[in-house]
């Protein structure tokens, strides 16, 4: 696959990842045909819970210097036919041509171009562009649990990222949870005082509340959750970027890639309407939550 077929279909996932909430995203991921068993690649996949069954939005994605045309239509659609995809999505780099339009429109299919910077958040880019590189703070980690037993005696737990607990702003993963302490403001300023650009480190956390964590019972003993300790791996990278600007579903982004062919990173930053900004990026980690 060309590279610039791959720079498109990543700045798709990113955007697709931005503007898609709590679903999942992922690029290049694989479906299975119902008829052949054969696993088929699709560019970008949506998945999103609605009640009781997953929902799976699937994107397709052209980087093509001419408009997509029916014949590309007619293909994904029949590609599609029997893989899990609830709805097809095909965006194209140079937009679609009045019969594909037409012809997607009578299968149901949603079409999407990213569009020319026109209205983009300038400022923004000014002030990354003032940066000259775009610095990001690689954060993974496992979490414990100290937890205090009826009988008195305390013990350190591992917990699984996709355990579920009740937070006050509802069920939430441990992954979730843990994703939303380190986004504060206090641990993302003394994680940068102290990891420079180039360095890797490991650190621990712990967080507790006045109030009490969880209760715990696994049905041969019961007790309470004390705290948490989160180990954490950071890494800190700051690489040269060049920036391009853009509109997608009519939000306007801002976009980066690396100049530098070691360490290839790729992200997408857009204006939330409090004023925030947020997005994603790609580098040899994967896919990451940024926020700025």
């Amino acid at each position: 696959m060309p590279a610039r077929t791959n720079a498109f279909q990543r700045l798709v996932a990113l955007l697709t990842a931005t503007f898609a909430g709590q679903a999942k995203v992922s690029e290049s991921a694989m479906l299975l045909d119902r008829v052949t068993g054969e696993l088929r690649e699709v560019d970008v996949i949506v998945i999103s819970n609605t009640a009781s069954y997953q929902v799976h939005l699937s994107l397709e994605v052209v980087a093509w210097s001419r408009p997509a045309d029916t014949p590309w239509i007619e293909k994904m659609h029949a590609k599609h036919q029997n893989l899990a995809t609830d709805k097809l999505i095909l965006v194209s780099e140079s937009g679609f041509s009045k019969p594909a339009l037409r012809k997607a429109q009578f299968l149901g299919i949603e079409t999407l171009t990213v569009e020319e910077a026109c209205g983009a958040d300038w400022p923004m880019i000014a002030a990354l562009e003032g940066l000259g590189v775009f610095d990001v703070v690689t954060m993974n980690f496992d979490v414990a649990a100290l937890c205090q037993f009826s009988n008195g005696a305390k013990e350190h737990l591992p917990i699984p990222a996709t355990d579920v607990l009740p937070t006050r702003i509802g069920p939430m993963s441990m992954d979730a949870f843990v994703r939303r302490l380190l986004n504060t403001d206090l641990v993302q300023e003394t994680v940068r005082a102290h990891v420079k650009g180039g360095e890797e480190r490991v650190c621990h956390l712990t967080y507790t509340d006045s109030n009490g964590l969880w209760k715990i019972d696994d049905g041969a003993r019961s007790g309470e959750i004390l705290e948490l300790v989160i180990a954490l791996k950071v890494v800190r990278t700051t690489s040269p970027v060049r920036y391009a600007a853009g509109k997608f579903r009519s939000v306007p982004f801002v976009s980066g890639i690396t100049t530098e062919p070691a360490g290839q990173l790729q992200f997408v930053l857009a204006r939330n309407p409090d004023g925030s900004t947020s997005g994603y990026l790609i580098n040899s980690s994967g896919m990451q939550a940024l926020s700025a």
